[in-house]
């Protein structure tokens, strides 16, 4: 992704212009695009699903390692896509196929831009915790909350490629309050980070629950339909956020919005607990899913 060194500092865009004008650099792989087809399809079969991850030898390759490592603990060895989905089930290969779909969307991002490895460290960090949190509260949807918690701060990924100077200084004048940071971002470029996430969602034509999870993302209390889940996302950004910057553990929670505690019933003590068991199964899953050597971070 180039910058676009024409731009000038104090021209502002919209989130759907941004997204529109990346579109073609950030494109999924046409093996997803085909995958979401077949899930959209009242008579495909779980075979269906597999022939189609199959096509793409890189994908499948990813998703056999996400299968045989620490992420699912399985007991035996995984070897074909057909015994994934019977394993893990169709929506959980279609949520981890979209994961990998993205890592390589994304892979032409130069590092002077964005070093990729911090970044998708941390988004891992964040949908580990999300998925974990979301166990803590009683919520199934245990896999999408994963994916989605790891795409919440893609919208930084085009902001950066895109106007690399204004993104800088936003985040550099936050003062590690992620408020603070989208409205800098407003202010120096038109848009903030989460608004050209969730218009990239859209694009993507990606199920409604991952755009509302942008949209409502500072405030859960407001989304009808899916609130609990939206909360346990509220609750993911910040602590990673706060684990990334010079945050106090009581700084993180204190920024945290009362509505997001209500929704899921968690306390601070769960979250603490929560967060002391991701570190570990995180690194392991850095490596098998975005094949990014860990060492380097």
């Amino acid at each position: 992704m180039s910058t676009n060194s024409s731009a000038q500092p104090h021209t502002l865009h919209s989130s759907q212009q941004l997204v529109q004008d990346s579109l073609t650099l950030i494109s999924l792989p046409a093996a997803y695009i085909r995958l979401q087809e077949v899930m959209a399809s009242e008579d495909s079969s779980m075979k269906d699903v597999a022939d189609v991850v199959s096509l793409d030898p890189a994908l499948a390759a990813r998703l056999l390692r996400i299968a045989n490592s620490a992420y699912y603990g399985l007991p035996s060895q995984v070897d074909t896509i057909t015994r994934a989905a019977n394993i893990l089930g169709t929506q959980a290969i279609h949520d981890l196929a979209l994961a990998t779909s993205v890592a390589q969307a994304f892979d032409g991002v130069p590092n002077e831009l964005m070093d990729m490895s911090t970044f998708w460290y941390r988004s891992v960090m964040c949908g580990f915790l999300a998925r974990e949190l979301a166990k803590a509260c009683g919520l199934r949807n245990n896999e999408s909350l994963f994916v989605r918690g790891l795409l919440l701060d893609i919208g930084h990924l085009i902001m950066y490629g895109r106007f690399p100077d204004q993104s800088r200084q936003a985040l550099a004048e936050s003062s590690d309050d992620l408020l603070v940071l989208f409205a800098k971002e407003r202010e120096l470029i038109g848009c903030d980070s989460n608004e050209v996430g969730m218009e990239l969602m859209k694009l993507w034509k990606l199920p409604q629950s991952f755009v509302d999870s942008f949209a409502y993302l500072q405030r859960p209390e407001s989304c009808e339909d899916i609130g609990k889940e939206v909360a346990v996302l509220h609750i993911a950004a910040w602590i990673t956020h706060g684990l990334n910057t010079d945050l106090l553990l009581g700084q993180m929670f204190d920024k945290i919005t009362p509505s997001a505690w209500d929704l899921t019933g968690l306390d601070q003590r769960q979250v603490e607990r929560v967060t002391d068991t991701v570190s570990g199964e995180m690194i392991e899953a850095m490596y098998r899913i975005f094949a990014v050597d860990d060492s380097a971070i």
